[in-house]
């Protein structure tokens, strides 16, 4: 089974999402008109970039709430420093500014989607109390 088809399966599965199919080269699973998750894979190399997505952000460009992946930032110091460098998880304090955390995700998308269903729960969660 194709990659996108294991994920799409597995977010559908999760009763999280409205709709999830394949966008262009992405998977992507709509939690509202404002609000996904982008799945971007490269089964070739293993990159990968898991994202939440909210649109209503006030900030310009990026509108990341949160997310993980392997590409290096080049130039942001706090990420060069981390163990796993360059997998990290990335999201958002209280000003919005980027924290880089380490990161266990190398590309396993069959298996990290789980990771990533989970921790957009929680943060639904936490946001509806």
């Amino acid at each position: 089974m194709a990659w996108h088809q294991t994920v799409i399966l597995k977010l559908r599965a999760s009763g999280l999402f409205q709709e999830a199919r394949v966008v262009g080269a992405k998977v992507r699973a709509s939690i509202s008109v404002t609000s996904f998750v982008d799945i971007h894979f490269d089964p070739t190399t293993r990159s990968y970039s898991y994202a939440l997505i909210d649109l209503t952000l006030p900030y310009p460009g990026d509108k990341r709430v949160f997310g993980w992946d392997d590409y290096a930032h080049e130039g942001v110091a706090e990420l060069t420093g981390l163990p796993t460098f360059p997998h990290h998880f990335q999201r958002r304090d209280a000003a919005g500014r980027w924290l880089f955390e380490p990161s266990q995700m190398r590309g396993q998308v069959g298996v990290e989607i789980d990771v990533v269903i989970a921790t957009v729960r929680d943060y639904l969660q936490t946001r509806a109390t």
